[in-house]
């Protein structure tokens, strides 16, 4: 029998007891009869309102709630349940004549007072609102879930000091709470009251002298108002009471740190970071605060990283963070080899950690070990194929391993995945040097050119172009003025002055050639094997032939010569 048949069976056999119990002689009226098939009819609809709304058939059980209002219409309980059934479809304005109505025919019922309350916050009357919890309050007058809503729409109009008065009142009437203190002090902080604002926090902080949550906060106060004793006195009692608390580690690290304690201050931080009981996204946030504006190069600080990576270490072995802080000290410290194993321990925990993979491939850069540095860019390649900057890495060891073809192949995909012009020019002079390599000039100058017209000013670029058009003796004007900008924006880096030099030997400007190329000795204590040859063939075209001879057996004995230096000796001449 499905619930709506029981129900109205119940009625029959309830009307039945009814008729019964009366004097068998005395029949009931029709308008009696009328009346009792009336409710008989509006019990069955309600029921099977309800039964609807339950499984959630809306339209059909707002069919049969206003059947049941038709068959009774002072049906106020069917008046409830349209009224937030109107509200699923939107209908407001008829949900809130009904719950109106409702209220109307029973005055009493809590139930409705609160749904029309709703529906008065809904439409911004909170003046009606706050007039029915008014007297709601009067018959529940300890009922917080009552007292929440009647301070929200007060707060809510402004009445600060009315919402005090009123919390004052509950409070005497129910004890210090929470709730009503935790509002007494945001409402005395908008008002900027900071007097009352501390009075109420000590209040609820003595209330509950356990609660190291209201301890905190009273401390904060305090150090809010710089009341620093006090404030270091009440830490002290809760590390006292809760030495596991993590957050008691945090509060102290700051007190210490605002007296200029750094030592201390350290302490408590490691403390935090040991802690077992405090989050490690947290420990993360307190690490960044801590070396935030700190220069790794510091040594105190390269200390201080240390200790924390190995705190990261021994509270969470299976987090990436402090394998990777340890590496990174290791790799300040140009222990390259060491920075690499701590890196890969920090990929093994986290293999989608960008930074990681980041300073991994670096520390192959630094090892010079072009297998790792393919393996693992690869590696990172996989991890992030949007990043152009693990293709410039992959290109590198590539072409480290003469894999020239391949490697021009990634340099050009991550040169197309690159949206930072900076980045993207550091593509093409990798390019074009293995254009070089492979002796196809046209594409190597054609690289350089697009490097310059993204990045007019790269002066790494304007000395190899400048010097590749010296060595073949085209666009002389163009190279000088290409290597000028490198020996004024660096004065003093010998490779440009170099490049500077020859490139004015190269338009027979000799004399000039000398001065430059002296300035390349008096900044360098060693210069290469390629400085001393050109030197002397710079002295040879101003007619010192003997000195010309001892510079180039010098850089016979140094090495990194052209290939001609071994006729140059012997002939004592120039040769290009």
């Amino acid at each position: 029998m499905n619930r709506g048949g029981f129900i109205l069976l119940f009625l029959s056999l309830f009307l039945a007891d009814c008729v019964l119990c009366q004097d068998v002689n005395q029949m009931p009226s029709m308008e009696e009869a009328m009346k009792s098939k009336s409710l008989a009819k509006n019990a069955e609809y309600f029921s099977l309102g309800l039964e609807n709304k339950y499984n959630e058939n809306y339209d059909m059980a707002i069919e049969y709630f206003e059947k049941a209002l038709e068959a009774f219409p002072e049906d106020h309980a069917s008046m409830y349940e349209l009224s937030n059934l109107y509200m699923t479809r939107n209908l407001q304005e008829k949900g809130f004549e009904m719950i109106k109505s409702a209220v109307e025919l029973d005055t009493v019922n809590k139930w409705y007072k609160i749904r029309l309350a709703e529906f008065h916050k809904l439409n911004n009357n909170y003046e009606s609102f706050i007039n029915i919890y008014n007297k709601l309050l009067e018959n529940e007058p300890n009922n917080l879930e009552y007292l929440e809503a009647y301070i929200d729409a007060l707060l809510h109009l402004g009445r600060y000091e009315k919402v005090t008065e009123k919390l004052d009142v509950y409070e005497d009437n129910i004890g210090i709470n929470e709730y009503l203190s935790l509002q007494k002090i945001e409402i005395y902080n908008l008002l900027g009251n900071k007097d009352m604002v501390l009075f109420e926090m000590k209040k609820l902080a003595d209330a509950f002298p356990y609660e190291t949550r209201y301890q905190s906060m009273l401390a904060e106060l305090y150090v809010q108002n710089k009341q620093d004793k006090e404030a270091f006195e009440i830490y002290l009692k809760i590390k006292q009471l809760h030495p596991e608390d993590p957050y008691i580690n945090i509060s102290l690290m700051e007190y210490y740190q605002k007296q200029g304690d750094l030592d201390k201050a350290f302490e408590e931080f490691i403390l935090s970071i040991k802690n077992k009981n405090l989050d490690y996204n947290t420990k993360a946030q307190i690490y960044e605060y801590w070396f935030g504006e700190k220069s790794g190069e510091n040594e105190s600080v390269v200390k201080e990283a240390k200790l924390a990576g190995e705190g990261f270490i021994e509270a969470h072995p299976d987090k990436e963070l402090g394998y990777y802080v340890i590496g990174t000290v290791y790799f300040n410290d140009d222990i390259f080899d060491k920075a690499q194993e701590y890196y890969l321990e920090a990929i093994e925990r986290d293999s989608s950690n960008f930074i990681s993979w980041y300073q991994l491939v670096f520390a192959d850069i630094e090892l010079n070990n072009s297998k790792n540095l393919y393996e693992h860019s690869s590696a990172a390649m996989r991890f992030y194929p949007e990043q152009p900057i693990f293709y410039l890495f992959n290109g590198v060891s590539l072409s480290d391993m003469k894999k020239y073809e391949e490697a021009i192949k990634v340099f050009e995909k991550g040169r197309f995945l690159s949206a930072d012009k900076k980045l993207t020019a550091n593509f093409d002079p990798y390019i074009a040097d293995i254009y070089n390599v492979l002796g196809d000039k046209e594409k190597m100058y054609r690289q350089y050119d697009r490097v310059l017209k993204n990045d007019p000013d790269n002066i790494y670029v304007l000395n190899n172009y400048a010097y590749f058009l010296s060595l073949d003796n085209v666009r002389l004007d163009e190279a000088l003025k290409m290597s000028a900008k490198t020996v004024e924006k660096e004065p003093k880096n010998v490779t440009y002055l170099d490049t500077y030099a020859w490139v004015l030997y190269k338009m027979e400007r000799y004399k000039d050639a000398k001065k430059w190329m002296e300035k390349v000795f008096s900044y360098d204590k060693n210069p290469q094997g390629i400085n001393y040859e050109h030197y002397g063939d710079i002295l040879y075209k101003l007619g010192d032939t003997k000195k010309a001879v001892q510079n180039w057996k010098k850089a016979k004995k140094i090495g990194g010569t052209s290939e001609f230096i071994d006729q140059k000796i012997r002939d004592e001449k120039v040769y290009e």
